[in-house]
Order: C-alpha cells, then sequence, then structure tokens
C-alpha cells in the first residue's frame, strides 16, 4: 500500500528470502536487492522482522555468516545517498535484538510503536473478520475479545481464518453449505495461532 500510494518500487526483503545457503551467498542477494532498488528508484526496500536479519552482535553466538550479512548491510545502507531515492523501512517484534548501529541517525533513525489493539479495535476486527460467516448463537464477542488478549490484529484475522478451516472440518460430511462457527473452533485456532515462546534453561 505505501509503494502504491508513494509511486514507488518494492522490494522485500525477508530471512526466507535472504539467510540459507553457502557463506556469501546471503551476502550476494542483500547487494542485488540494493542494486535493483536503485536503478528502479524512487523505491523501497522493506525488511520484514529486522532482529531476525540483522541481529545485534553483541548477543555472542552469532556465526560468521550473520556477522558478514549484517555489516555488508551497514556498508550497503551509509552507500545510499540521496540521489538514490531509496527509503527503507524495517518491523520488528523484538527492536531490542537488532543490531543498534542499524538504529542510529542516518539508517532506520525514525521508530514508530505500534501498540497490540485494545479491546474496541479487536471487537470491530472479530466483525469484520467474520463479516458473512454464520456464527452459533451462544458465541458472545466479548468473549472472542477475552480469549483473543495480546493477538495482534494480524493474528486475529489468522484465528478467524483458521477457526474457519476448522468449522469445515468439523462438519466435512455436512453437505447443507457453510458451517456454523462455535466457541471450540476459536479456542482450537487461538491455540495454534498464539505461540508461547519458553525461556531457555
Amino acid at each position: 500500500m505505501i509503494a502504491t500510494q508513494t509511486r514507488r518500487s518494492f522490494y522485500l526483503v525477508t530471512a526466507a528470502e535472504i539467510l540459507g545457503g553457502h557463506v556469501g551467498d546471503s551476502v550476494k542477494k542483500l547487494n542485488a536487492v540494493f542494486e535493483r532498488a536503485k536503478e528502479n528508484s524512487p523505491s523501497i526496500i522493506f525488511f520484514d522482522e529486522l532482529d531476525g536479519l540483522l541481529p545485534s552482535t553483541r548477543q555472542g553466538f552469532l556465526n560468521q555468516h550473520d556477522i558478514q550479512l549484517v555489516e555488508e548491510c551497514l556498508i550497503q545502507i551509509s552507500a545510499l545517498m540521496p540521489e538514490n531515492n531509496v527509503f527503507l523501512i524495517g518491523t520488528s517484534n523484538h527492536p531490542d535484538q537488532i543490531d543498534a548501529r542499524l538504529l542510529r541517525g542516518g539508517r532506520f533513525s525514525e521508530k514508530i510503536h505500534i501498540a497490540l489493539p485494545s479491546k474496541v479495535i479487536q471487537h470491530r476486527l472479530f466483525l469484520k473478520c467474520l463479516d458473512g460467516s454464520q456464527t452459533s448463537p451462544s458465541l458472545r464477542m466479548d468473549e472472542l475479545v477475552t480469549m483473543s488478549e495480546g493477538l495482534s490484529c494480524a493474528d486475529i484475522q489468522a484465528v478467524c481464518e483458521t477457526a474457519k478451516r476448522f468449522a469445515y472440518r468439523r462438519v466435512a460430511d455436512d453437505r447443507n453449505g457453510q458451517p456454523t462457527l462455535i466457541k471450540e473452533d476459536f479456542e482450537r485456532s487461538i491455540d495454534r495461532i498464539r505461540v508461547d515462546i519458553q525461556p531457555l534453561a
């Protein structure tokens, strides 16, 4: 949406696309993204989950592959000139785990915190995502809001889509059309979506 509104070329950088392979391959892929972005400017390079792509070298367990990628990204960003007209955007759920040098002025200097949705927003999201779906009369929206506390907007959307899949599987032999969503569908869905990270011993 940002690229469309600003009429810029858009380049998505994810761990799945950049990481992996032999040492040096990730650096080459990253360089190629920056080169294409400069050649097709004005452009946007969007880094999804920066903490996974460019983690802090102070964590002490990075391998040479990770260190090379972080260093190369610093070089590429520092080499960008105003005339290149390349805009950088990054997202992260763990900004404290990103290499601090990337967050300094002139790189990713502006930070925007997007909080988890309020109960009012959660309620609206469920109404929007479930529009057109059949729900059980006993299913209350305030229950869904409470059950989904701590989930992001994207998580809530995923919960609704997963609940619909569970409902279809539950009535797989029923040929009477769209199944009715019940509380258990959402309970299973939230258990599937919610990921509890256990601390290392």
